[in-house]
């Protein structure tokens, strides 16, 4: 009797301990290191008022990234949660699948470089824990001028998450989220 409650207590504690997202750092070949609890820049791009008004968005990345079998999920859910940050902070926002060159209006062209990532979803998570792995994200943004595709700056973001955090470890949708909050959050202080 026991060991079953010392086995029970075991599990719980590894499904139900936290871990919050995290930013990497990470070799060639290697999963993320966590380094901080969340993905931070020392100093956000200068957009310029005008241009933070309205956002295209394109997504792109190495071969291996835009073939992977889960691609359209994962740029589905940089779309989905950047147009609801872009309507909470009421800045004008599409995504496009092809870059768009230039533009006659004002606005800036956010273009995504995915390196690589991992995405776990909640329903994966809360089914199976521990198991899933870790969820990362590994990407640069860099934001241009729409009208002369000038470039204002880029950023790079490192999220990471512990599967040791059980199903309350983030997954992607809550990393692609607190990326997102980041953006538009100096975006809407440009306007």
């Amino acid at each position: 009797m026991r060991t079953i409650a010392l086995v029970i207590t075991l599990t719980a504690a590894v499904l139900f301990g936290g871990c919050a997202t995290q930013p990497a750092g990470r070799s060639e070949g290697t999963a993320p290191a966590v380094v901080e609890a969340a993905p931070r820049v020392a100093v956000p791009v200068a957009v310029p008022a005008a241009s933070a008004r309205k956002v295209v968005m394109f997504m792109t990345g190495p071969k291996q990234v835009v073939e992977a079998k889960d691609w359209a999920d994962f740029k589905r859910e940089w779309r989905d949660t950047f147009a609801d940050h872009a309507k909470t902070t009421g800045i004008a926002f599409s995504f496009v699948d092809v870059a768009a060159l230039t533009s006659a209006e004002d606005g800036t062209l956010m273009t995504v470089e995915v390196a690589d990532y991992r995405m776990i979803g909640i329903g994966a998570r809360i089914l199976f824990g521990v198991m899933t792995g870790n969820a990362y994200i590994d990407a640069k943004i860099k934001y241009a001028n729409l009208r002369d595709g000038s470039l204002f700056g880029e950023q790079q973001y490192q999220t990471s998450s512990s599967a040791w955090g059980g199903i309350f470890a983030k997954v992607t949708p809550q990393q692609v989220n607190t990326i997102g909050a980041e953006v538009f959050s100096n975006l809407k202080a440009a306007k």
